[in-house]
């Protein structure tokens, strides 16, 4: 359980390399293996993404704790709808250690105050069934039963 002092804060290029680790937790606690210089080439990645927002769970020793990233997708205008901006949430972790605390509400929280401020129309993502309890005391709901889906993979 984290002591007094974690800030949650929207990630800056100098967190690169702990959203990575983080994300390397997530990896591991779900079976994944990690290739060698994955988490340089993550944070690269990260770094490189334009249309990403990142917000960070750090501790007062400067430890991370969590974060929730998501991909600001935009809706191009036309002459049925207007532009509209929308988050689709990738990942949502938090240490074992800190889990407990209120992190993952406060990191979703953040998210949606930034989601307000910048013309963000709604918050999407792909919830775990052992994280929907959170997100469903956050506000989310299920989409409608029209939404439709292709993936290139078969698996």
């Amino acid at each position: 359980m984290p002591a007094g002092g974690t800030v949650i804060r929207l990630a800056e290029p100098r967190d690169a390399l702990a959203c990575a680790a983080l994300t390397i937790q997530d990896d591991r606690e779900c079976g994944a293996s990690i290739e060698p210089g994955f988490l340089d080439r993550y944070a690269q990645a990260w770094l490189a993404d334009q249309d990403r927002v990142t917000f960070v769970a750090v501790a007062a020793d400067g430890r991370p704790l969590g974060l929730v990233t998501a991909a600001v997708v935009t809706k191009l205008p036309s002459s049925r709808r207007p532009r509209s901006r929308w988050l689709h949430v990738s990942l949502l972790f938090v240490t074992p250690d800190a889990r407990g605390a209120g992190l993952g509400t406060q990191l979703i929280e953040a998210l949606r105050q930034w989601a307000a401020a910048h013309d963000v129309s709604r918050i999407q993502l792909h919830a775990a069934p052992q994280a929907r309890g959170l997100y469903e005391r956050a506000g989310f709901t299920a989409p409608s039963a029209g939404l439709m889906e292709w993936r290139t993979d078969t698996t």
